[in-house]
This record gives structure tokens, sequence and C-alpha cells, in this order.
């Protein structure tokens, strides 16, 4: 694997789930380049459940850095495909995957984005 791919050691649902936000971004399911670099600044994980349904919410943290143009292409793509994006989760099925903050880094020098998705799990 070469050093310009990007390594997640982070576990369980919220491991799965940034793993394939990171391809979503790339726009690849082969391993994940390293720009824009994705960056996990937080995870959030609490338990969920309706009437019939138990599950969990995951919010997730993530600042995009790269040049303007990278990073508005993987906007882009995240915009087009999270909600209709398929997740392989173990006992789990994302109910719902969203969008719900983004923020332009205010320093003109440094291209940065950071954004909120969050997700919704229900067990399988």
């Amino acid at each position: 694997m070469s050093d310009r791919l990007l390594h997640l050691p982070l576990a369980g649902v919220p491991g799965h789930l940034v793993r394939r936000l990171a391809a979503l971004i790339a726009g690849t399911d082969e391993p994940v380049p390293m720009f824009p670099m994705l960056v996990l600044e937080a995870v959030t994980t609490r338990p969920w459940s309706s009437a019939t349904f138990e599950g969990q919410r995951h919010r997730l943290d993530l600042r995009l850095h790269g040049d303007a143009a990278c990073i508005g292409a993987a906007l882009d793509r995240l915009i087009e495909v999270l909600p209709e994006a398929e997740f392989e989760l173990p006992r789990q099925i994302v109910a719902e995957a969203r969008l719900t903050s983004l923020r332009v880094d205010p320093d003109p020098a440094v291209a940065a984005l950071a954004l909120t998705i969050e997700v919704l799990t229900v067990t399988d």
C-alpha cells in the first residue's frame, strides 16, 4: 500500500462509516487517495430508538483540505451521492445519511472545508 493512501484505524460502525464517506468524497471504491485530505475531527455515537426500531445516531465532524477545485469537486460528489449511498455495515442498516453543516475556512491562505455528516443506523 502506498504511503499516499489514507489509513483510518477507527473501528466499529463509525470506522466503516468514515471509510465509506472517504471513498464517496474521493469518487472511488479503490484505496482512497490523500487529496483532498480528509481529517476526522470528532465522532459522536449515541443510542436511538423508535416504537419499532433500535439503532444509533452518528455525528461525524470532518474537514477537507486541498486546492479549492479539488475540494469543490469532492463536495459536489458527496452532495450528489450521499442520500442514496450504500453502506456495508455489520448488523446495521443506514436509514439516513445527510450533510447537516458546511463551513468554509475563513483564512484565504488555506483551502479547507468543515462539514458535519449525521447518519442514522438501525439494527438489522
